[in-house]
């Protein structure tokens, strides 16, 4: 499987999240992420969003999040660099509370 370079992936990103539909392009990196850390959800039923949607949504802004700040790591604006892993389909997982 070719991963995405990191311009277009941050293109099919933005314009997923912003219409609020799960990338295509995305949809072997998300079944590898899910089989990876074991994770199993609800299906979509009839016009109501399922569990396996909501969660797709949230680890596809998260990716997009973790992609523009190592991206800025490569531009030299960051001194770490971030990753994708089991929480990464949580609401909140990129950020800290205040």
């Amino acid at each position: 499987m070719e991963l995405l370079a990191p311009f277009a992936l941050l293109a099919l990103l933005g314009l997923g999240l912003a219409l609020g539909h799960p990338e295509p392009a995305l949809d072997q990196h998300w079944q590898l992420w899910k089989k990876s850390y074991g994770k199993e959800y609800q299906p979509q039923v009839g016009i109501s969003w399922g569990e396996d949607s909501l969660r797709r949504l949230t680890w596809e802004k998260n990716l997009w999040l973790v992609t523009l700040h190592n991206l800025e790591h490569s531009l030299g604006l960051r001194s770490y660099t971030l990753g994708m892993n089991h929480l990464a389909d949580m609401v909140g997982a990129g950020s800290t509370s205040q």
